[in-house]
């Protein structure tokens, strides 16, 4: 390994452990000034690559997750700060390097931010039932199950049971290693928790809250609205969606003032998969690969 390339493995590790304690403990707030610094350290990275090819491919990438990151944030899907997040660590580091603990894995000069992505969507699966569950405890004062259907239980078994047969059928095509079969595993537990616990999870998310109380970057439940109210506001309120703006937040306190609505106010920080992501990615490589190799 070359000292660049340990250069940009620890720069990652860095960038993304630095945004996972301000989400952590900022409230969920990661500095404008701290986000764009990270951005600019990532082009700083990629211009001292010294290869044009390398250089372009990097910048398409990191431009790309930009601009569709945008259009998924503006739907109220995804924090700024994480887009930016993921277009950083793209720029920092382009090509999914050697796994550190799992070298005679080729990863096939996969781009190291799609291993991230993956990481970071099987470390939410299993952080979100730890995250979300005391919190819904804690918020009704009732035992968990208490708060769950029967419903939701057996899509959870359904869930166990597909992702059963699916990991039966490629050990008996390609027999699956122990890594790739702990990587379906976590998929299986994660999906199950997420099924079946799914009322108790959104109601620890969300808290019904004034216009007053909104604040600019605040995602808002639609789903969980009242098809009553939905409808009036979306009347009323040009552009009402999930992204709280300053603007919709304006016009919510002028034509809905008392009203309140199902905000996402104790969302789990995404910053803190990612950072689980990244040290996976570092460690292992793209965990797909895990489980075809």
């Amino acid at each position: 390994m070359t000292d660049f390339m340990l250069l940009r493995l620890v720069s990652v590790a860095a960038v993304a452990l630095i945004y996972m304690l301000f989400d952590l403990l900022n409230k969920r707030n990661i500095p404008t000034i701290i986000a764009y610094a990270t951005l600019a350290y990532g082009v700083l990275l990629t211009v001292m690559l010294f290869n044009l090819s390398a250089a372009m491919i990097s910048t398409v990438i990191a431009v790309a997750i930009l601009g569709f990151g945008y259009f998924v944030y503006k739907l109220g899907q995804l924090g700024a700060a994480d887009v930016i997040e993921f277009a950083a660590i793209a720029l920092i580091l382009p090509v999914q390097s050697e796994p550190m603990l799992l070298g005679s894995i080729p990863q096939l000069g996969l781009p190291f931010v799609l291993s991230v992505f993956i990481a970071t969507g099987i470390s939410a699966l299993i952080f979100a039932s730890a995250y979300y569950l005391p919190k819904a405890r804690g918020s009704s004062g009732k035992p968990i199950l208490q708060l769950v259907r029967r419903s939701d239980i057996l899509k959870g078994i359904l869930f166990s049971i597909a992702y059963a047969a699916l990991m039966l059928s490629m050990e008996l095509a390609i027999h699956i290693s122990v890594y790739g079969m702990v990587v379906l595993l976590a998929l299986l537990l994660g999906s199950f928790f997420i099924a079946a616990f799914n009322r108790p999870i959104a109601a620890a998310m969300v808290k019904d809250i004034t216009p007053r109380q909104m604040e600019n970057g605040d995602m808002i439940a639609v789903n969980m609205m009242d098809k009553a109210l939905l409808d009036r506001v979306g009347k009323r309120v040009r552009g009402f969606g999930r992204l709280a703006t300053d603007e919709l937040i304006k016009k919510l306190r002028n034509e809905f003032p008392q009203t309140k609505f199902p905000v996402y106010v104790n969302a789990m920080p995404l910053a803190l998969p990612i950072f689980a992501g990244v040290v996976a990615s570092i460690l292992f490589g793209n965990l797909i690969l895990l489980v075809v190799y």
